[in-house]
């Protein structure tokens, strides 16, 4: 097929007097052999999100920026579910200087459920990982553009590093940053968060600004594509809630609920094995969620409240370097099959 399309391409040319010469033919041919590749400084500049990023006035997508097939790489689904499961300290990079948040994100791939806290309280309540320059990093960049919802003064990252593969720590961190108590002695992510909403805790002012989200289900699923390696795929739903002085407008009392996806293409650089979405790059992350109810719990008629949502699409969302083993995830799993 590709010496007919060629020979197509020429005969075009040849009847408007533009046929090329032999030598440019023959880089034609070579071109479509090789492919275009990326160098090592341009991957680790797509895996490695900045806001620098951010000020490019052009609304053309750079080819420096999308991953060729010849750099594109599959990874297994449960090499990103050993990734993600663990406990994740956040930080936020940008928005108006740099905002000292309480933020944690704690995944649970065997149950497939994830848990989030964020907290402008100047505290802390994950330690930081010892080995940050290498560890596993989520990454999201949000530049600031028209018609985001809610709007964006400032580019920002917001930008998760791991910090335990394990959950054990887990209901002590919720503990901590929340003040509810944990009764159970070996709670899920989904006790953790009926016991926060039991104790009407997103009902309070725990802090200036605070919010907070369950996912579940986690749904990783691989994505053909039309050449080279198959992409991935991310979803999960979501409920939101939160109170305070945040950028969403959260209704006391009231959940926001929506989905999170978003599609990733694979590559390896020289810092390890990553999964991108951004333009040009699988599909890009999307958060869309609204109000879910007019109607406060235990009242018999419906009252009328703002038009509240969520609706983003982030710039880049990256993860990794990929881990391939995750002894907490392999060990529950040699228990289950033990059951069976």
């Amino acid at each position: 097929m590709k010496k007919i399309s060629l020979l197509i391409v020429l005969g075009v040319c040849g009847a408007f007097g533009l046929m090329p010469g032999s030598s440019y033919a023959q880089d034609v041919d070579r071109n479509q052999a090789v492919g275009r590749t990326l160098t090592d400084a341009q991957l680790d500049a797509i895996v490695k999100p900045s806001l620098a990023q951010c000020q490019a006035n052009s609304n053309r997508i750079d080819a420096a920026s999308i991953i060729p097939t010849r750099n594109a790489k599959e990874f297994p689904n449960n090499k990103i579910a050993n990734t993600l499961h663990g406990i994740w300290q956040g930080r936020i990079i940008g928005d108006d200087k740099d905002l000292g948040v309480d933020y944690f994100w704690i995944f649970d791939t065997i149950r497939n459920e994830a848990l989030i806290i964020a907290l402008r309280n100047g505290k802390q309540s994950v330690a930081s990982p010892r080995n940050a320059a290498t560890a596993p990093k989520l990454a999201f960049l949000l530049c600031a553009k028209e018609g985001y919802v809610p709007a964006k003064v400032s580019p920002q990252i917001q930008e998760f590093v791991k910090v335990f593969d394990g959950l054990d720590a887990a209901p002590g961190i919720v503990q901590k940053a929340t003040g509810v108590k944990v009764r159970k002695a070996r709670p899920t992510l989904a006790d953790l968060w009926q016991g926060l909403l039991a104790s009407k805790y997103f009902e309070s002012m725990p802090a200036v600004a605070f919010a907070g989200g369950f996912f579940k289900p986690i749904q990783i699923a691989r994505v053909a594509n039309a050449v080279g390696p198959a992409g991935l795929s991310l979803k999960w739903n979501a409920e939101y809630r939160g109170g305070g002085a945040t950028s969403i407008k959260y209704v006391t009392g009231l959940p926001m609920t929506g989905v999170e996806h978003g599609e990733f293409i694979g590559t390896t650089t020289r810092a390890g094995d990553y999964v991108v979405s951004t333009p040009g790059n699988g599909k890009i992350w999307k958060v869309e969620a609204s109000l879910a109810t007019s109607r406060m719990p235990n009242e018999d008629e419906a009252r009328t409240f703002p038009v509240v949502c969520y609706d983003l699409a982030f710039d880049s969302v990256t993860l990794g370097p990929l881990q391939d083993n995750n002894r907490e995830r392999s060990a529950r799993g040699s228990i289950r099959q033990k059951r069976k």
